[in-house]
């Protein structure tokens, strides 16, 4: 009787990259108009800070969604684009780019490395600071890889929010990509040198640590949560919707901070007198941030950015967890055992 069936099954490094990607293509593009926005508050946030959020439209979310979305941007001798939301998809290209890229190297590694040190039994597994650990290290290097897109896709979006001479009117991701290998640079001696493929990677070291804190973050806390709840109440619906949450929460509250330092350092531009706040180093924004803005800036865009880590992280588990749940039914696997 116990031979009758299956015990286990797992997902192939094949289908793991079948399943992420496609999946990973429909969370950006549902999730873009809140990239937007969390960019844009971001921004605007620059010099002022979130104390003074009666400024304008200030950094509320909603207001500033609504603004986009009457109003629109036209880009001078280039292209229009008006109210409505097709307006949060100008830079979707390289946000596809940016997360697909990102996803086929984290995926592919973190499969590879986990058949490799996983326990020899199958039916054990890591234990959840090893997957944590794990995630991290493959997030990182992800995002090292993913990061020209990242910054075409920031400098897209903050390019509607600036007079016309100072917009660098990138077409689509690959012009930008082109356009800032040729004119992109850093005043060295004075002087604006280009830096060539070198500027392609411009905020790189706090996307790579934020990708690195956000894979540590969602991993540990949604593995710990989702074990008790089904320790306590059994495998009830909610268990994983709570845990993801739980894991948000705790993802946003740590990596939102690395996001805006990164968001002003790759938007800022090589000539200081275009910038609000000229940063010379990492260290030296996260500074001039908290001294000039004060240190609760640095949660700017919380809400729009747990609103989309939230939504990715639901729709990749439903979506994913049903494929697996097919797969399960098909290998021989019992009701019981998926």
């Amino acid at each position: 009787m116990l031979a009758s069936y299956k015990r286990y099954w797992e997902p192939s490094k094949t289908e793991v990259m079948f399943l992420s990607l496609p999946i990973g293509a429909i969370t950006t593009l549902l999730t873009q108009p809140l990239e937007f926005v969390k960019t844009r508050v971001q921004l605007r946030t620059e010099g002022i800070g979130i104390r003074n959020n009666f400024y304008d439209i200030g950094v509320n979310p909603w207001k500033v969604f609504r603004k986009i979305h009457e109003t629109g941007i036209i880009y001078e001798n280039q292209f229009t684009i008006g109210g409505g939301l097709r307006q949060f998809y100008y830079g979707v290209d390289a946000a596809l780019y940016s997360r697909l890229s990102y996803l086929l190297v984290r995926n592919f590694l973190y499969k590879t490395i986990y058949d490799k040190v996983k326990p020899p039994k199958k039916t054990n597994d890591l234990t959840l600071r090893e997957k944590g650990v794990l995630s991290a290290f493959v997030g990182g290097i992800a995002g090292f890889i993913s990061t020209p897109f990242e910054l075409v896709q920031t400098r897209m979006i903050a390019d509607g929010a600036v007079p016309s001479h100072m917009r660098r009117n990138y077409t689509s991701a690959l012009d930008g990509l082109a356009k800032i290998v040729e004119v992109d640079g850093k005043i060295i001696y004075l002087q604006i040198q280009p830096v060539g493929y070198k500027g392609l990677f411009r905020g790189g070291f706090a996307n790579v640590v934020r990708l690195a804190a956000v894979n540590a973050s969602l991993t540990g806390p949604y593995d710990y949560l989702n074990e008790k709840l089904h320790i306590t109440f059994g495998a009830f619906g909610f268990n994983e919707f709570l845990s993801l949450v739980w894991a948000s929460g705790w993802a946003t509250a740590l990596t939102i901070p690395l996001d805006n330092i990164k968001t002003r350092l790759m938007r800022q531009y090589p000539d200081p007198a275009f910038n609000r706040i000229h940063y010379l180093s990492y260290y030296g924004a996260l500074i001039d941030i908290v001294e000039i803005e004060g240190v609760t800036t640095l949660w700017s865009g919380s809400y729009p950015y747990f609103g989309k880590m939230l939504i990715v992280g639901f729709l990749t588990t439903y979506l994913a967890n049903l494929y697996m749940d097919n797969q399960k039914k098909k290998a021989g696997l019992q009701g019981w055992q998926i």
